[in-house]
């Protein structure tokens, strides 16, 4: 998922997110094209992804069918203020018990807010406030 993300393969990445995120977008084509616009428009203003990583994998919650689980997505980009690390969480969900995942970015959204677009999540689940600090 990292690597085609950093490679703007926005195809392939989008089989790595939670089919209802893809839906809620209008299907996988609709998906790739508000990505790469996306993308595009924060290119232009001056912003640019360097590196991702993740760190600090919850437990494993089960519901309906579900593995679910919160992890720490660390996003470093370039902006037109210097460097930027951003930390928020990151939702991997299995429906197959852990032989593939899907992801739910939460992008710094409240727990609150997830259960309500995403009902299905354990209420255990671990949606941390998001962090961001300049690095350079």
């Amino acid at each position: 998922m990292k690597k085609f993300f950093l490679a703007q393969d926005y195809e392939n990445f989008a089989n790595y997110t939670y089919p209802k995120v893809i839906e809620m977008m209008g299907g996988k084509s609709n998906m790739v094209k508000a990505t790469k616009q996306g993308m595009n428009k924060m290119k232009n203003d001056g912003f640019s992804f360097t590196d991702l990583n993740f760190k600090s994998p919850s437990g494993f919650l089960k519901k309906d069918g579900e593995l679910q689980c919160s992890l720490t997505q660390i996003i470093v980009m370039n902006t037109p203020q210097g460097k930027i690390e951003s930390e928020y969480t990151l939702i991997g969900i299995s429906r197959d018990n852990g032989q593939n995942w899907t992801f739910i970015d939460t992008s710094g959204k409240s727990k609150e807010t997830m259960l309500k677009y995403f009902p299905n999540l354990h209420n255990d689940i671990i949606i941390k406030p998001k962090k961001q600090k300049l690095i350079e």
